[in-house]
């Protein structure tokens, strides 16, 4: 099963309040996802990350 790749367009810029906001859209289009800080931003890329592969069952492991 081969890695999908999500592809995410962020921007990132300096509030009048000093705090880093955010923005996020998928390149493919969508929804734009604004976040008033880090945190957010850093909680939804972990959420949006797909799942790493489990090897299967028919698939060697290790070397032979």
């Amino acid at each position: 099963m081969p890695n999908q790749a999500l592809t995410l367009i962020v921007r990132m810029w300096l509030a009048s309040d000093g705090s880093i906001k955010a923005s996020v859209k998928p390149a493919e289009g969508g929804e734009v996802r604004h976040f008033a800080d880090l945190q957010g931003l850093i909680a939804y890329l972990e959420q949006a990350r797909p799942p790493a592969p489990t090897p299967s069952s028919q698939e060697p492991q290790g070397l032979r």
